[in-house]
């Protein structure tokens, strides 16, 4: 089974194609997936998925949601899965954002790249990422790197990868400590209000753990 996650109006044959109910949209009219649901509360078992995919749609998630979601397709995908992910380059946006070169137009666009469309309650993004930081990312939770590359779309700079779940032998144990770890970085020191903080950022990370 291969799975499309968050598919709005692009089917893939092969694939089960997921997105959110039409009453979740303001834009997109005629959608076409196989199944209509929130994708935070798909629940297969460990083991059973061919490849998750999905096209601007991993941006829109905070970062314990990330991990989790993370977590859940390590456990699902088979070994030897495959991970497709396609996000904005943050890094090559932000340039054209910052260039004195770019025009007025341009750069408003480069911004809503960055930041979200906003026509939606979903529509915004909460994660910057470049090269270094998605590798390094799926690299925690099992994933290596088989393909990566660029691509351009109306001014907008894009970066897809293909990861294939190499580390077959971690546990949800294991992985509840990756993403403990991971968002840890992103601490200010330790304050007590970031200790809490913290402690926020795994409780919601846990809430949406698989329980398969």
């Amino acid at each position: 089974m291969k799975l499309h996650l968050g598919c709005g109006t692009r089917y893939f044959e092969g694939y089960v194609n997921i997105d959110y109910p039409p009453t979740e949209h303001t834009v997109q009219k005629n959608l076409v997936a196989d199944k209509l649901c929130n994708i935070l509360e798909l629940n297969y078992e460990p083991g059973t998925i061919d490849e998750v995919r999905l096209h601007h749609v991993f941006e829109h998630f905070s970062r314990p949601v990330t991990c989790a979601l993370l977590s859940n397709w390590y456990l699902w995908l088979k070994p030897g899965g495959i991970l497709h992910i396609e996000v904005p380059d943050f890094e090559k946006t932000a340039k054209a954002a910052l260039s004195i070169f770019t025009k007025p137009k341009q750069r408003f666009v480069a911004l809503r790249h960055i930041f979200g469309s906003h026509e939606a309650h979903w529509a915004v993004h909460y994660e910057g990422y470049s090269n270094k930081l998605i590798t390094e990312l799926l690299s925690n939770y099992g994933f290596k790197i088989k393909e990566y590359k660029r691509n351009e779309h109306k001014g907008t700079y894009n970066i897809e990868v293909i990861a294939i779940k190499e580390n077959n032998n971690l546990k949800q144990s294991d992985l509840i400590s990756i993403s403990r770890s991971w968002l840890a970085n992103y601490m200010v020191g330790e304050a007590e209000s970031e200790k809490l903080m913290h402690s926020i950022w795994m409780e919601e990370y846990t809430k949406l753990l698989n329980k398969s």
